[in-house]
């Protein structure tokens, strides 16, 4: 336990270092842009600019991946990890956009043989970041008279939009205006599972720190 202790101690501090230092070389290519631009250099202020930018995605996504939660009971997590989207998201409305994903995958094989799978991801700023508004929206168009098991539903008080059939199904939920969480399933033996897993987020907490 000590040992268990001392090990998320000494992440604890290495995740501040990190964000410390990502921090201070940002500040240092935000005054490099100055004086660029106060002798109209153009083209290096950018690159400067771009520079702190990239790092500013890194700090949000150091913060992100801590709401990534833990596994669900009979779950194992595969996978753990946050990235900012640079260019690919200023294609979609921020440059500062970011995206954390957490991978699961049962502990014991469904009766045909199949291992229930959770993927979640979230995502801040930009298109991205509404995603699951969009979503919704669509998946409300287009089950109309379909017979699709697509429903409205409300988790910790954030609206959602669940589709589940045949044990596979997908979950959306949006969290304030720039934040959208989607839980994705396979061979899962109950909706709930992914309800479940996006309720062990603090979305409240979420949504103020983004």
């Amino acid at each position: 336990m000590k040992k268990i202790i001392l090990c998320v101690l000494v992440m604890s501090v290495c995740l501040v270092l990190a964000a410390q230092s990502a921090k201070d070389e940002a500040i240092q290519s935000l005054d490099s842009a100055k004086k660029y631009l106060q002798s109209d250099n153009y083209s290096k202020a950018q690159d400067e600019i771009n520079y702190a930018s990239g790092k500013i995605s890194e700090i949000l996504s150091e913060m992100l991946v801590t709401y990534i939660p833990d596994a669900p009971a009979g779950y194992t997590q595969d996978e753990k990890n946050a990235a900012g989207l640079g260019n690919m998201g200023a294609m979609f409305g921020s440059a500062n956009s970011v995206a954390a994903t957490g991978k699961y995958s049962s502990t014991k094989e469904d009766s045909d043989g199949n291992t229930p799978e959770l993927t979640l991801t979230i995502s801040v700023g930009g298109v991205m970041g509404g995603a699951s508004g969009l979503a919704a929206l669509g998946q409300m168009f287009s089950g109309y008279g379909s017979g699709t098991a697509s429903k409205t539903i409300r988790v910790a008080g954030y609206s959602g939009t669940q589709e589940f059939s045949d044990g596979d199904g997908t979950l959306t939920v949006q969290v304030g205006q720039k934040i959208s969480i989607i839980v994705e399933g396979s061979a899962l033996s109950s909706a709930d599972i992914m309800k479940n897993l996006v309720e062990k987020i603090d979305l409240a907490k979420l949504e103020k720190a983004f």
